[in-house]
Protein backbone atom coordinates (compact mmCIF):
# COMPACT_ATOMS: atom_id res chain seq x y z
CA UNK A 1 0.00 0.00 0.00
CA UNK A 2 1.59 3.68 -0.83
CA UNK A 3 0.91 6.66 1.06
CA UNK A 4 0.77 9.28 -1.59
CA UNK A 5 -3.10 8.73 -2.41
CA UNK A 6 -5.80 11.50 -1.39
CA UNK A 7 -8.63 9.00 0.00
CA UNK A 8 -12.39 9.47 -0.47
CA UNK A 9 -15.09 7.16 1.26
CA UNK A 10 -17.56 5.84 -1.14
CA UNK A 11 -20.63 3.74 -0.10
CA UNK A 12 -21.51 1.02 -2.05
CA UNK A 13 -24.93 1.00 -3.25
CA UNK A 14 -27.48 -2.00 -4.26
CA UNK A 15 -27.99 -0.18 -7.10
CA UNK A 16 -23.96 -0.83 -8.05
CA UNK A 17 -24.23 -3.97 -7.80
CA UNK A 18 -24.55 -7.00 -10.43
CA UNK A 19 -27.03 -9.73 -10.20
CA UNK A 20 -24.09 -11.79 -8.25
CA UNK A 21 -24.34 -9.03 -5.38
CA UNK A 22 -21.02 -7.38 -6.16
CA UNK A 23 -20.37 -4.22 -7.50
CA UNK A 24 -20.34 -4.28 -11.59
CA UNK A 25 -16.96 -3.21 -12.82
CA UNK A 26 -18.10 -0.38 -14.60
CA UNK A 27 -18.98 1.38 -11.52
CA UNK A 28 -15.10 1.58 -10.26
CA UNK A 29 -14.74 3.84 -13.31
CA UNK A 30 -17.33 5.89 -11.66
CA UNK A 31 -16.03 5.80 -8.23
CA UNK A 32 -12.53 6.89 -9.30
CA UNK A 33 -14.24 10.05 -10.93
CA UNK A 34 -15.51 11.06 -7.79
CA UNK A 35 -12.07 10.32 -6.00
CA UNK A 36 -10.58 12.82 -8.99
CA UNK A 37 -13.81 15.18 -8.55
CA UNK A 38 -13.13 15.66 -4.36
CA UNK A 39 -9.49 15.71 -5.23
CA UNK A 40 -10.11 18.90 -6.88
CA UNK A 41 -12.46 21.05 -4.55
CA UNK A 42 -9.76 19.44 -2.06
CA UNK A 43 -7.15 21.65 -3.91
CA UNK A 44 -9.76 24.54 -3.93
CA UNK A 45 -11.54 24.60 -7.51
CA UNK A 46 -13.87 22.32 -8.90
CA UNK A 47 -13.32 20.27 -11.99
CA UNK A 48 -16.74 22.34 -13.48
CA UNK A 49 -14.73 25.65 -12.45
CA UNK A 50 -11.50 24.75 -14.37
CA UNK A 51 -13.86 23.46 -17.55
CA UNK A 52 -15.73 27.07 -17.47
CA UNK A 53 -12.77 29.13 -16.30
CA UNK A 54 -9.72 27.61 -19.16
CA UNK A 55 -12.51 26.59 -21.51
CA UNK A 56 -10.73 23.28 -21.70
CA UNK A 57 -12.65 19.58 -21.14
CA UNK A 58 -10.34 16.75 -19.87
CA UNK A 59 -11.93 13.22 -21.80
CA UNK A 60 -10.25 9.90 -20.42
CA UNK A 61 -8.02 8.75 -23.05
CA UNK A 62 -7.04 5.49 -21.19
CA UNK A 63 -8.10 3.07 -18.52
CA UNK A 64 -7.26 0.66 -16.65
CA UNK A 65 -8.59 -1.38 -13.78
CA UNK A 66 -7.25 -4.76 -12.10
CA UNK A 67 -9.99 -6.62 -9.88
CA UNK A 68 -8.73 -8.19 -6.06
CA UNK A 69 -11.64 -9.00 -4.40
CA UNK A 70 -15.21 -8.17 -4.61
CA UNK A 71 -16.64 -5.36 -3.03
CA UNK A 72 -20.66 -5.99 -2.28
CA UNK A 73 -23.58 -3.71 -1.31
CA UNK A 74 -23.38 -2.01 2.21
CA UNK A 75 -19.23 -1.67 2.36
CA UNK A 76 -17.66 1.61 2.60
CA UNK A 77 -14.76 1.68 0.04
CA UNK A 78 -12.05 4.32 0.13
CA UNK A 79 -11.00 5.28 -2.87
CA UNK A 80 -7.43 6.68 -3.16
CA UNK A 81 -6.09 8.48 -6.09
CA UNK A 82 -2.95 9.41 -6.69
CA UNK A 83 -0.91 11.85 -9.54
CA UNK A 84 1.56 9.13 -11.27
CA UNK A 85 2.62 11.71 -13.84
CA UNK A 86 1.68 15.09 -15.44
CA UNK A 87 2.91 17.02 -18.53
CA UNK A 88 1.85 19.65 -20.82
CA UNK A 89 -1.12 17.83 -22.43
CA UNK A 90 -1.70 14.65 -19.98
CA UNK A 91 -2.54 13.68 -16.79
CA UNK A 92 -1.69 10.15 -15.50
CA UNK A 93 -3.69 9.22 -11.95
CA UNK A 94 -3.47 5.60 -10.14
CA UNK A 95 -6.41 4.53 -8.01
CA UNK A 96 -6.78 1.83 -5.43
CA UNK A 97 -10.29 0.89 -4.24
CA UNK A 98 -9.87 -0.73 -0.03
CA UNK A 99 -12.76 -1.81 1.75
CA UNK A 100 -12.55 0.82 4.55
CA UNK A 101 -12.52 -1.10 7.81
CA UNK A 102 -10.40 -4.17 6.80
CA UNK A 103 -8.07 -2.52 4.43
CA UNK A 104 -9.01 -5.25 2.02
CA UNK A 105 -7.49 -4.47 -1.18
CA UNK A 106 -10.32 -4.58 -4.05
CA UNK A 107 -9.65 -2.76 -7.31
CA UNK A 108 -6.32 -0.77 -8.56
CA UNK A 109 -7.06 0.89 -11.42
CA UNK A 110 -5.59 3.84 -13.60
CA UNK A 111 -6.37 6.52 -16.33
CA UNK A 112 -4.80 8.77 -18.25
CA UNK A 113 -6.72 12.20 -19.20
CA UNK A 114 -6.01 14.43 -22.10
CA UNK A 115 -6.63 18.60 -22.63
CA UNK A 116 -8.55 19.42 -25.14
CA UNK A 117 -9.96 22.64 -26.19
CA UNK A 118 -13.68 23.35 -25.30
CA UNK A 119 -14.67 24.67 -28.65
CA UNK A 120 -12.11 22.85 -31.07
CA UNK A 121 -11.89 19.29 -28.86
CA UNK A 122 -8.51 19.60 -29.86
CA UNK A 123 -5.39 19.21 -27.83
CA UNK A 124 -3.92 21.90 -25.68
CA UNK A 125 -1.73 22.11 -22.83
CA UNK A 126 -2.93 22.51 -19.28
CA UNK A 127 -3.40 26.14 -18.61
CA UNK A 128 -0.16 26.29 -15.83
CA UNK A 129 -2.59 26.97 -12.97
CA UNK A 130 -4.57 24.36 -13.40
CA UNK A 131 -0.91 22.33 -13.21
CA UNK A 132 0.01 24.31 -10.24
CA UNK A 133 -2.69 22.71 -8.00
CA UNK A 134 -1.13 19.43 -7.90
CA UNK A 135 1.76 20.75 -6.43
CA UNK A 136 -0.41 21.18 -3.54
CA UNK A 137 -0.87 17.27 -3.16
CA UNK A 138 1.69 16.40 -0.72
CA UNK A 139 0.71 18.76 1.69
CA UNK A 140 -3.45 17.80 1.28
CA UNK A 141 -2.27 13.95 1.52
CA UNK A 142 0.18 14.78 4.89
CA UNK A 143 -2.85 16.83 6.29
CA UNK A 144 -5.29 13.84 5.44
CA UNK A 145 -2.95 11.09 7.20
CA UNK A 146 -2.46 13.19 10.24
CA UNK A 147 -6.31 14.33 10.22
CA UNK A 148 -6.96 10.34 9.86
CA UNK A 149 -4.55 9.53 12.80
CA UNK A 150 -6.01 11.90 15.37
CA UNK A 151 -9.49 10.70 14.04
CA UNK A 152 -8.93 6.74 14.57
CA UNK A 153 -8.99 4.50 11.57
CA UNK A 154 -12.12 5.27 9.60
CA UNK A 155 -13.49 8.85 8.67
CA UNK A 156 -16.50 9.80 7.00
Amino acid sequence: MTDDFYRVNVRVHWADTDAAGVVWFGNFLRFFEEAEDELFRALGRTRMELIEDFGILMPRAEASCRFRSPARAEEVLEIGIAVESITDRRIAYKFEARERDTRRLVCEGAYRVACVSQKTFKATEFPAKLRGLFKRMDELVTAQRQDKSERGAGWA
